[in-house]
Protein backbone atom coordinates (compact mmCIF):
# COMPACT_ATOMS: atom_id res chain seq x y z
CA UNK A 1 0.00 0.00 0.00
CA UNK A 2 3.24 2.38 0.35
CA UNK A 3 3.63 2.21 -3.26
CA UNK A 4 -0.07 3.16 -3.98
CA UNK A 5 0.52 6.34 -2.09
CA UNK A 6 3.81 7.25 -3.73
CA UNK A 7 1.82 7.75 -7.15
CA UNK A 8 -0.30 10.42 -5.76
CA UNK A 9 2.57 12.49 -4.11
CA UNK A 10 3.96 14.68 -7.07
CA UNK A 11 0.98 16.42 -7.30
CA UNK A 12 0.09 16.45 -3.57
CA UNK A 13 3.67 17.70 -2.35
CA UNK A 14 4.81 20.26 -5.40
CA UNK A 15 3.27 23.33 -4.70
CA UNK A 16 6.19 25.35 -6.60
CA UNK A 17 5.19 22.96 -9.77
CA UNK A 18 3.97 25.86 -12.90
CA UNK A 19 0.52 25.05 -13.29
CA UNK A 20 -1.47 26.42 -16.24
CA UNK A 21 -5.33 26.09 -15.00
CA UNK A 22 -6.90 24.09 -12.72
CA UNK A 23 -8.28 21.75 -15.56
CA UNK A 24 -4.93 20.95 -16.27
CA UNK A 25 -4.02 20.17 -12.54
CA UNK A 26 -7.63 18.06 -12.79
CA UNK A 27 -6.12 16.17 -15.47
CA UNK A 28 -3.18 15.15 -13.56
CA UNK A 29 -4.96 14.19 -10.36
CA UNK A 30 -7.15 11.83 -12.48
CA UNK A 31 -4.38 10.57 -14.16
CA UNK A 32 -2.52 10.31 -11.14
CA UNK A 33 -5.81 8.25 -9.67
CA UNK A 34 -6.07 5.90 -12.11
CA UNK A 35 -2.37 4.64 -12.02
CA UNK A 36 -3.03 4.39 -8.02
CA UNK A 37 -6.55 2.25 -8.93
CA UNK A 38 -4.19 -0.47 -11.32
CA UNK A 39 -1.90 -0.88 -8.67
CA UNK A 40 -4.46 -1.52 -6.45
CA UNK A 41 -6.43 -3.71 -8.86
CA UNK A 42 -3.36 -5.85 -9.62
CA UNK A 43 -2.07 -6.55 -6.26
CA UNK A 44 -5.81 -7.47 -5.33
CA UNK A 45 -5.74 -9.94 -8.14
CA UNK A 46 -2.35 -11.42 -6.56
CA UNK A 47 -3.61 -11.78 -3.28
CA UNK A 48 -6.78 -13.34 -5.19
CA UNK A 49 -4.91 -15.98 -6.85
CA UNK A 50 -2.54 -16.80 -4.09
CA UNK A 51 -6.13 -17.68 -2.19
CA UNK A 52 -7.49 -19.84 -4.90
CA UNK A 53 -4.53 -21.47 -5.66
CA UNK A 54 -3.60 -22.19 -2.37
CA UNK A 55 0.43 -21.29 -3.01
CA UNK A 56 2.91 -18.21 -3.67
CA UNK A 57 4.57 -18.14 -7.22
CA UNK A 58 7.82 -20.62 -7.21
CA UNK A 59 6.94 -22.14 -4.13
CA UNK A 60 6.23 -25.96 -3.66
CA UNK A 61 2.85 -26.92 -2.10
CA UNK A 62 1.72 -30.68 -2.05
CA UNK A 63 -1.86 -29.14 -1.14
CA UNK A 64 -1.92 -26.67 -4.43
CA UNK A 65 -5.10 -27.17 -6.51
CA UNK A 66 -3.31 -24.91 -9.78
CA UNK A 67 -0.71 -23.58 -11.16
CA UNK A 68 0.08 -20.07 -11.88
CA UNK A 69 0.14 -19.66 -16.05
CA UNK A 70 1.59 -15.86 -16.47
CA UNK A 71 -0.69 -13.18 -17.12
CA UNK A 72 -3.12 -11.71 -19.43
CA UNK A 73 -3.95 -7.75 -20.35
CA UNK A 74 -7.28 -6.41 -19.69
CA UNK A 75 -9.07 -3.11 -20.15
CA UNK A 76 -11.17 -1.61 -17.58
CA UNK A 77 -14.02 1.59 -18.07
CA UNK A 78 -13.88 3.26 -14.80
CA UNK A 79 -15.46 6.95 -14.15
CA UNK A 80 -11.40 7.93 -13.57
CA UNK A 81 -10.83 6.94 -17.88
CA UNK A 82 -9.67 3.74 -19.57
CA UNK A 83 -7.39 1.83 -17.56
CA UNK A 84 -4.97 -0.07 -20.00
CA UNK A 85 -3.20 -2.91 -19.63
CA UNK A 86 -4.60 -4.43 -16.43
CA UNK A 87 -2.26 -7.15 -15.51
CA UNK A 88 -4.48 -10.57 -14.19
CA UNK A 89 -3.39 -13.51 -13.29
CA UNK A 90 -3.93 -16.50 -14.84
CA UNK A 91 -3.71 -20.41 -13.83
CA UNK A 92 -2.93 -23.41 -16.25
CA UNK A 93 -6.44 -25.30 -15.26
CA UNK A 94 -8.45 -22.26 -14.76
CA UNK A 95 -8.85 -22.66 -10.95
CA UNK A 96 -8.24 -19.05 -10.91
CA UNK A 97 -11.25 -16.66 -12.06
CA UNK A 98 -11.26 -13.08 -10.26
CA UNK A 99 -14.49 -12.02 -8.17
CA UNK A 100 -12.99 -8.43 -8.35
CA UNK A 101 -12.94 -8.20 -12.25
CA UNK A 102 -15.15 -10.74 -13.40
CA UNK A 103 -14.36 -12.15 -16.80
CA UNK A 104 -15.37 -10.37 -20.04
CA UNK A 105 -16.44 -7.48 -17.44
CA UNK A 106 -15.10 -3.87 -19.13
CA UNK A 107 -17.16 -1.49 -16.91
CA UNK A 108 -16.40 -0.45 -13.34
CA UNK A 109 -19.47 -0.73 -11.09
CA UNK A 110 -19.41 2.82 -11.07
CA UNK A 111 -19.59 3.28 -14.25
CA UNK A 112 -22.23 0.80 -14.77
CA UNK A 113 -24.10 2.92 -12.19
CA UNK A 114 -23.71 6.31 -13.74
CA UNK A 115 -24.76 4.76 -17.19
CA UNK A 116 -28.08 3.43 -15.14
CA UNK A 117 -28.68 6.80 -13.79
CA UNK A 118 -28.34 8.90 -16.93
CA UNK A 119 -30.88 6.38 -18.77
CA UNK A 120 -33.04 7.03 -15.75
CA UNK A 121 -33.21 10.74 -16.49
CA UNK A 122 -34.58 10.41 -19.56
CA UNK A 123 -31.02 9.93 -21.79
CA UNK A 124 -32.01 6.68 -24.55
CA UNK A 125 -29.83 3.82 -25.12
CA UNK A 126 -28.02 5.66 -28.11
CA UNK A 127 -27.14 9.01 -26.28
CA UNK A 128 -25.46 7.75 -22.95
CA UNK A 129 -22.54 6.86 -24.77
CA UNK A 130 -21.71 10.23 -26.42
CA UNK A 131 -22.81 12.19 -23.10
CA UNK A 132 -20.85 10.04 -21.01
CA UNK A 133 -18.20 9.96 -23.67
CA UNK A 134 -15.97 13.12 -22.00
CA UNK A 135 -16.02 12.20 -18.65
CA UNK A 136 -15.08 8.43 -19.02
CA UNK A 137 -12.96 8.99 -21.82
CA UNK A 138 -14.34 5.94 -23.66
CA UNK A 139 -17.67 4.83 -25.80
CA UNK A 140 -20.49 3.15 -24.55
CA UNK A 141 -22.32 1.45 -27.36
CA UNK A 142 -26.00 1.09 -27.35
CA UNK A 143 -26.26 -2.48 -26.91
CA UNK A 144 -23.80 -1.97 -23.64
CA UNK A 145 -26.18 0.29 -21.90
CA UNK A 146 -28.97 -2.07 -22.34
CA UNK A 147 -27.55 -5.22 -21.06
CA UNK A 148 -26.37 -2.56 -18.29
CA UNK A 149 -29.64 -1.36 -17.91
CA UNK A 150 -31.18 -4.99 -17.30
CA UNK A 151 -30.37 -4.93 -14.37
CA UNK A 152 -32.85 -2.34 -13.34
CA UNK A 153 -35.94 -4.96 -13.94
CA UNK A 154 -34.43 -7.20 -11.53
CA UNK A 155 -34.59 -4.06 -8.86
CA UNK A 156 -37.97 -2.42 -10.02
CA UNK A 157 -39.18 -6.15 -9.15
CA UNK A 158 -37.59 -6.19 -5.74
CA UNK A 159 -39.26 -2.89 -4.96
CA UNK A 160 -42.61 -3.96 -5.59
CA UNK A 161 -42.49 -7.09 -3.59
CA UNK A 162 -40.69 -5.60 -0.33
CA UNK A 163 -42.34 -6.09 2.30
CA UNK A 164 -44.29 -3.15 3.86
CA UNK A 165 -44.25 -2.38 7.94
CA UNK A 166 -47.64 -1.99 9.02
CA UNK A 167 -46.95 1.18 10.32
CA UNK A 168 -48.61 3.69 8.02
CA UNK A 169 -51.42 6.30 9.74
CA UNK A 170 -52.08 8.55 6.52
CA UNK A 171 -51.86 7.29 3.06
CA UNK A 172 -52.23 9.40 0.34
CA UNK A 173 -53.27 7.87 -2.98
CA UNK A 174 -53.54 9.59 -6.38
CA UNK A 175 -53.11 8.38 -10.50
CA UNK A 176 -50.96 10.40 -12.39
CA UNK A 177 -51.46 9.96 -16.10
CA UNK A 178 -48.49 10.21 -18.48
CA UNK A 179 -48.09 9.48 -22.31
CA UNK A 180 -46.14 5.86 -22.69
CA UNK A 181 -44.34 5.03 -26.74
CA UNK A 182 -45.81 1.27 -27.73
CA UNK A 183 -45.29 -0.58 -30.90
CA UNK A 184 -47.68 1.20 -32.85
CA UNK A 185 -48.55 4.80 -31.10
CA UNK A 186 -48.08 6.53 -27.83
CA UNK A 187 -50.88 6.32 -25.39
CA UNK A 188 -51.91 8.11 -21.80
CA UNK A 189 -51.43 5.77 -19.15
CA UNK A 190 -52.94 5.90 -15.26
CA UNK A 191 -49.75 5.76 -12.93
CA UNK A 192 -51.30 4.62 -9.55
CA UNK A 193 -49.21 5.82 -6.61
CA UNK A 194 -49.41 5.02 -2.66
CA UNK A 195 -47.55 7.87 -0.66
CA UNK A 196 -47.15 7.37 3.27
CA UNK A 197 -46.72 8.82 6.48
CA UNK A 198 -45.71 6.22 9.32
CA UNK A 199 -46.04 6.33 12.88
CA UNK A 200 -42.33 7.54 13.27
CA UNK A 201 -42.70 10.73 10.85
CA UNK A 202 -41.21 8.79 8.00
CA UNK A 203 -42.50 10.10 4.54
CA UNK A 204 -42.64 7.34 1.99
CA UNK A 205 -43.51 6.12 -1.75
CA UNK A 206 -44.80 2.70 -0.72
CA UNK A 207 -45.68 1.85 -4.48
CA UNK A 208 -46.84 2.96 -7.98
CA UNK A 209 -48.88 0.66 -10.52
CA UNK A 210 -49.26 1.49 -14.19
CA UNK A 211 -52.37 0.88 -15.35
CA UNK A 212 -54.86 1.22 -18.56
CA UNK A 213 -57.07 3.65 -15.88
CA UNK A 214 -58.21 4.19 -12.38
CA UNK A 215 -61.26 2.34 -12.27
CA UNK A 216 -62.59 0.93 -9.08
CA UNK A 217 -60.91 -2.94 -10.19
CA UNK A 218 -57.23 -1.63 -10.77
CA UNK A 219 -57.25 0.40 -7.80
CA UNK A 220 -58.93 -2.74 -5.50
CA UNK A 221 -56.20 -4.95 -7.19
CA UNK A 222 -53.05 -2.39 -6.26
CA UNK A 223 -54.72 -1.58 -2.55
CA UNK A 224 -54.90 -5.41 -2.23
CA UNK A 225 -51.31 -5.99 -3.48
CA UNK A 226 -50.22 -3.46 -0.88
CA UNK A 227 -51.97 -5.34 2.10
CA UNK A 228 -50.95 -8.86 0.98
CA UNK A 229 -47.56 -7.02 1.45
CA UNK A 230 -47.67 -6.16 5.23
CA UNK A 231 -49.74 -2.78 5.04
CA UNK A 232 -53.04 -4.07 7.05
CA UNK A 233 -54.28 -0.69 7.91
CA UNK A 234 -54.03 -1.68 11.74
CA UNK A 235 -52.87 1.76 12.34
CA UNK A 236 -54.28 3.66 9.69
CA UNK A 237 -56.10 6.96 10.59
CA UNK A 238 -56.56 8.28 7.43
CA UNK A 239 -56.65 7.58 3.41
CA UNK A 240 -56.45 10.78 1.35
CA UNK A 241 -57.99 10.76 -1.95
CA UNK A 242 -59.53 12.84 -4.44
CA UNK A 243 -63.42 11.97 -5.28
CA UNK A 244 -63.12 9.58 -8.15
CA UNK A 245 -66.08 6.57 -7.55
CA UNK A 246 -63.99 3.85 -8.40
CA UNK A 247 -61.42 4.87 -5.91
CA UNK A 248 -63.58 5.54 -2.72
CA UNK A 249 -65.16 1.94 -3.73
CA UNK A 250 -61.65 0.11 -3.29
CA UNK A 251 -60.81 2.26 -0.27
CA UNK A 252 -63.74 0.53 1.46
CA UNK A 253 -63.18 -2.69 0.46
CA UNK A 254 -59.67 -3.08 1.48
CA UNK A 255 -59.56 -0.41 3.89
CA UNK A 256 -62.80 0.33 5.59
CA UNK A 257 -61.47 0.91 9.20
CA UNK A 258 -60.15 4.02 7.83
CA UNK A 259 -61.87 7.25 7.69
CA UNK A 260 -61.40 8.96 4.39
CA UNK A 261 -60.24 12.30 3.99
CA UNK A 262 -61.32 14.33 0.44
CA UNK A 263 -58.09 16.22 -0.80
CA UNK A 264 -58.54 19.64 -0.46
CA UNK A 265 -56.38 20.18 -3.60
CA UNK A 266 -58.69 18.39 -5.77
CA UNK A 267 -61.33 19.94 -4.39
CA UNK A 268 -60.19 23.33 -5.00
CA UNK A 269 -59.50 23.01 -8.41
CA UNK A 270 -63.11 21.36 -8.81
CA UNK A 271 -64.41 24.29 -7.19
CA UNK A 272 -62.59 26.94 -9.38
CA UNK A 273 -63.64 25.26 -12.80
CA UNK A 274 -67.46 26.45 -11.33
CA UNK A 275 -66.53 29.84 -10.90
CA UNK A 276 -66.08 32.86 -13.16
CA UNK A 277 -63.07 33.99 -13.61
CA UNK A 278 -63.82 37.62 -12.29
CA UNK A 279 -64.86 35.64 -8.72
CA UNK A 280 -61.98 32.89 -8.29
CA UNK A 281 -59.70 35.11 -6.08
CA UNK A 282 -62.09 36.56 -3.73
CA UNK A 283 -64.18 33.03 -3.62
CA UNK A 284 -60.75 30.70 -3.33
CA UNK A 285 -59.36 33.09 -0.81
CA UNK A 286 -62.44 33.39 1.57
CA UNK A 287 -63.09 29.49 1.13
CA UNK A 288 -58.72 28.41 1.78
CA UNK A 289 -59.77 29.67 5.41
CA UNK A 290 -61.64 26.98 5.95
CA UNK A 291 -59.16 24.34 5.89
CA UNK A 292 -56.56 26.44 7.53
CA UNK A 293 -59.21 26.06 11.13
CA UNK A 294 -57.85 25.43 14.36
CA UNK A 295 -60.65 22.93 14.60
CA UNK A 296 -63.67 21.80 13.39
CA UNK A 297 -66.04 23.94 15.19
CA UNK A 298 -64.10 27.00 13.63
CA UNK A 299 -64.13 25.48 9.96
CA UNK A 300 -67.52 24.79 10.01
CA UNK A 301 -68.24 28.32 11.09
CA UNK A 302 -66.16 29.82 8.74
CA UNK A 303 -67.58 27.08 5.98
CA UNK A 304 -70.95 28.49 6.62
CA UNK A 305 -69.88 32.18 6.44
CA UNK A 306 -68.33 31.45 3.03
CA UNK A 307 -71.42 29.68 1.56
CA UNK A 308 -73.36 32.23 2.51
CA UNK A 309 -71.50 35.14 0.71
CA UNK A 310 -71.26 32.79 -2.33
CA UNK A 311 -74.54 30.50 -2.71
CA UNK A 312 -76.47 33.57 -5.03
CA UNK A 313 -73.14 34.01 -7.01
CA UNK A 314 -71.65 30.80 -7.45
CA UNK A 315 -74.23 28.08 -6.39
CA UNK A 316 -72.53 25.23 -8.32
CA UNK A 317 -69.14 25.87 -6.46
CA UNK A 318 -70.81 25.91 -3.48
CA UNK A 319 -72.72 22.33 -3.83
CA UNK A 320 -69.59 21.52 -4.61
CA UNK A 321 -68.09 21.80 -1.72
CA UNK A 322 -71.19 21.07 0.79
CA UNK A 323 -71.62 17.53 -0.44
CA UNK A 324 -68.03 16.21 0.75
CA UNK A 325 -67.83 18.77 3.84
CA UNK A 326 -67.64 15.51 6.18
CA UNK A 327 -64.83 13.82 4.47
CA UNK A 328 -63.20 17.77 3.95
CA UNK A 329 -62.89 18.27 7.40
CA UNK A 330 -61.68 14.94 8.73
CA UNK A 331 -58.17 16.12 9.22
CA UNK A 332 -58.92 18.56 11.71
CA UNK A 333 -59.91 15.70 14.15
CA UNK A 334 -56.10 14.35 13.93
CA UNK A 335 -53.39 16.08 16.56
CA UNK A 336 -51.09 18.56 15.50
CA UNK A 337 -47.97 17.38 14.35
Amino acid sequence: MHGHKVLLLPILTEPWREVNSIEALMEDFVEAAALSLKYLLEHSFEWEILEQVQTQWGRHNPDRVDYRNGYRTRTLQTRLGLIKDLQVPRSRKGVYQSRILPRYKRFGGDVEELVRESFLAGVSTRRVGEVLEPLLGGTVSASTVSEMTKGLNEQVRQYHHRRLEDEVLYLFLDAVYMSTKGPAKASRKAVLTAYAIKSNGVRELLDFLVADSEGQAQWEAFLNHLYNRGLEGKRLRLVISDGGAGLKAAIQMVYPQAKHQRCWVHKMRNVVGRLKVKQRDACVSQLRTVYQSKNTTEARERYRAWAEAWRKEAPEAVACVKKDLEELLNFLSEPAT
